[in-house]
C-alpha cells in the first residue's frame, strides 16, 4: 500500500495517505478459457463512486475516513483489480479495457453495492459487487450473481482497515473470476 501527501483536489482537504487496493499476484483458478474478456467500467452510486474511504458507522450512515483516499475512484480501482485478477491466473487468452480493440466474446458487467468499513456489529471490510455474464455477440445474459464478501478487522483504523479492505477485494475479484470462467 503506498502512501503519499498531497492536497485533494478542489477541496483543499490534506491527504496524508493513498492507499492502493492490489489483485492477488497468483489467484487460485480452476479452469481457463480461449475467450476474449472485456470488463467495463463498474457502476456505483455517488456515495461509493468517488476516492474517499467509505465507513458505516450504522447500518443507514455512510461517512469517510478524513485524510486519507483510495488511488482513484472504488468503480476504476474494482475495474483494474478486476482486469488484473484475470490477467494474473495466465489462463485467460485475453481480457482488456473499453477502447482496446479486442474482439469481445463475453463482457463482465459490474455494479458496486458496498464498498467500505463497517463498525457497527463488529468492525469488518465489506464489498458487495452484483455481476453479469454478458454475451457480447447478441447482448444476453449467461448467468447474474452477487457476490457479498467480509473480512473481520483487528481495528476500524485506517491502516488495518486498508489491510482489510485489500484482502476483500482480492477475495471477491477471485471468486468472480472463477465464477465467470465456469460460465463460459
Amino acid at each position: 500500500m503506498a502512501a503519499l501527501t498531497l492536497a485533494a483536489c478542489g477541496g483543499g482537504e490534506q491527504i496524508s495517505a493513498i492507499y492502493e487496493l492490489t489483485a492477488s499476484p497468483t489467484p487460485p483458478v480452476s479452469r481457463g478459457t480461449t475467450a476474449q474478456i472485456l470488463v467495463p467500467e463498474p457502476r456505483a452510486l455517488e456515495a461509493l463512486a468517488s476516492n474517499k474511504i467509505a465507513v458505516k458507522p450504522t447500518e443507514l450512515t455512510i461517512s469517510y475516513y478524513p485524510e486519507v483516499a483510495y488511488q482513484d475512484t472504488v468503480p476504476r480501482v474494482l475495474q483494474r483489480v478486476l482486469l488484473d485478477t484475470f490477467q494474473n491466473t495466465g489462463r485467460v487468452n485475453a481480457v482488456g479495457l473499453p477502447g482496446q480493440s479486442l474482439l469481445i466474446n463475453y463482457q463482465v458487467v459490474t455494479e458496486v453495492r458496498s464498498f467500505q468499513v463497517e463498525t457497527y456489529a463488529g468492525d469488518k471490510a465489506r464489498v458487495v459487487v452484483a455481476v453479469k455474464l454478458l454475451n457480447d455477440s447478441n447482448g444476453r445474459v449467461l448467468s447474474s450473481r452477487i457476490f457479498d464478501t467480509m473480512v473481520p478487522l483487528s481495528s476500524d483504523a485506517p491502516e488495518p482497515a486498508m489491510v482489510g479492505m485489500n484482502q476483500a477485494v482480492q477475495q471477491l475479484s477471485a471468486d468472480i473470476v472463477n465464477w465467470t470462467l465456469a460460465q463460459i
